[in-house]
């Protein structure tokens, strides 16, 4: 935890600095949207599938409306929705995988099963079928919502995973075995000895999985089961771009080059997290 506490770790690492400058970047622009950007929703059907120019540097989609208002605006609602998840997924599953890892015996083997029966499905067929799923079951079209649910649903194993095996190593430490000699309760040696020597890889893990979540909510959008229009979402927009890329490849490019912008950002933060707090794993590899 001494990297925390010493900022020339970061702004010494150029890959955790690249990363974290795109993201602040992404997320200036989306704080600022209502001064650097028109109306999202404004719809001109004479200037329909224009090309960029001055007055719409992104060029305008099938309905007129400001292709770069759209982006822009779509930056809030992927960054949101995407950190969101992130932030649940990590306490549910460090929570879940810490008492497997702990606790032991029949919890662990119940747990350990669950994670790999989640583990042996393709990720974004897992998420395509919580949101029908959910859809069906709620009797609602999908939404925000719906989108934040299904994913965390399936988002939380990864953490639960690493937190687990973490937790079956540290629990036979010595200092955790002083701790228990000396009568402090699990509760105790838990949250005050374990989950403090796992949040280093988990932040890392957090980060990376930040890129992999925009990339399921924009793919989501994109299959037209994740946010609905007109709610401006990347993935969505380049759903209604998909039968215009001849005539109006504009419309496509710019949610996509957003969206690998972001996920490019998250994982350069994401290496350089791991240099920084585990630097002797990156220079293992070159030895």
């Amino acid at each position: 935890m001494k990297a925390i506490k010493n900022l020339r770790y970061y702004l010494n690492n150029k890959t955790f600095f690249t990363g974290f400058a795109i993201i602040l970047l992404i997320v200036i622009v989306g704080l600022l949207a209502p001064f650097v950007a028109n109306d999202p929703y404004k719809t001109d059907m004479v200037n329909r599938l224009s090309p960029p120019s001055y007055e719409h540097p992104f060029g305008t989609d099938q309905l007129g409306r400001d292709l770069f208002s759209q982006v822009i605006y779509g930056a809030r609602v992927s960054l949101i929705v995407a950190l969101s998840i992130s932030l649940i997924s990590m306490i549910l599953g460090c929570l879940i995988g810490a008492i497997s890892g702990y606790v032991g015996g029949f919890v662990d083997d119940i747990i350990g099963r669950i994670i790999d029966t989640f583990l042996s499905i393709p990720e974004i067929i897992l998420n395509i079928a919580m949101v029908g799923v959910l859809m069906v079951s709620l009797n609602i079209g999908s939404s925000i919502w719906i989108v934040i649910l299904a994913v965390i649903i399936t988002n939380w194993v990864s953490y639960a995973r690493i937190t687990r095996g973490m937790v079956l190593s540290l629990k036979e430490r010595e200092f955790v075995n002083l701790s228990k000699s000396a009568g402090a309760s699990d509760y105790w040696i838990l949250f005050k000895h374990i989950i403090p020597n796992v949040v280093g890889p988990i932040i890392v893990l957090a980060t990376l999985n930040v890129g992999n979540v925009i990339m399921t909510i924009s793919s989501l959008g994109f299959l037209g089961l994740g946010i609905q229009p007109p709610t401006p979402e990347w993935g969505a927009i380049l759903n209604s771009g998909k039968n215009y890329l001849m005539i109006a490849p504009w419309i496509a490019t710019f949610p996509g080059l957003a969206i690998m912008c972001a996920i490019l950002g998250f994982n350069l933060m994401g290496d350089g997290l791991r240099d920084i707090f585990e630097p002797k794993s990156r220079r293992s590899v070159y030895e």
